[in-house]
């Protein structure tokens, strides 16, 4: 019997019977281009409240999770609109080819604007402000609040790039209760730097760059 000659259901069957894995590859590929297409152009993506970018510092993706859902929590982020955005750069020497696509992940960040603050050893620090990647602390800071910091020897000067004269550029965070809290730069001390940023966006850097500090 050919397949003209099937009644409806005999049809039905015959079609199952032959085709019915590429009709799951099929189905599998709409719904997947669907849920692609929402996600990318449909579906909307909460702004960048502050950037964070810990470099040569190994941070699990569950530590991630957990320090961003905290820091959403403290300043009260509806995070359909707005999100902390925390991202790890480490590698650990061995393979030269990793280190070289987190390097070049992170410059490119750095160049798009997606970082507010940077956190560093301090050979790292003295590299970003070489790089001209931070601007001084002055720009953010008003000059009683570094004072306090300087009293307490927290201070980093450099020779800002731009200016050409020695500025206080970093902040010296080595007994932040967040990084404690997480085991961060344990053994290290660690830098926390501004990255030059809109107008718009420096009272929720400065806000988190305060909860790092204490």
């Amino acid at each position: 019997m050919t397949f003209k000659e099937l009644d409806t259901r005999g049809k039905i069957e015959h079609i199952w019977e032959y085709y019915r894995l590429r009709i799951f590859m099929i189905t599998f590929c709409v719904i997947a281009g669907i849920s692609l297409i929402y996600t990318i152009f449909i579906k909307p993506h909460p702004q960048t409240y502050c950037g964070l970018a810990m470099y040569d510092q190994f941070i699990s993706m569950a530590d991630i999770e957990t320090m961003t859902n905290e820091l959403n929590t403290m300043f009260d982020l509806n995070t359909d609109e707005y999100t902390v955005d925390v991202q790890s750069f480490y590698a650990d020497g061995t393979d030269v080819m990793v280190e070289a696509q987190l390097n070049e992940k992170f410059n490119t960040y750095i160049f798009a604007s997606q970082f507010n603050l940077l956190f560093g050893t301090e050979e790292d620090t003295n590299t970003f402000i070489e790089s001209t990647y931070v601007a001084p602390l002055s720009d953010y800071l008003s000059a009683e609040e570094i004072a306090q910091y300087d009293a307490k020897g927290l201070v980093l000067y450099a020779t800002d790039p731009y200016s050409g004269k020695v500025m206080p550029m970093a902040l010296n965070i080595k007994d932040s209760k967040m990084l404690k809290k997480y085991g961060l730069y344990e053994g290290r001390e660690c830098y926390i730097s501004f990255v030059p940023m809109p107008e718009e966006t420096k009272e929720n850097t400065i806000n988190v760059f305060r909860k790092f500090v204490e």
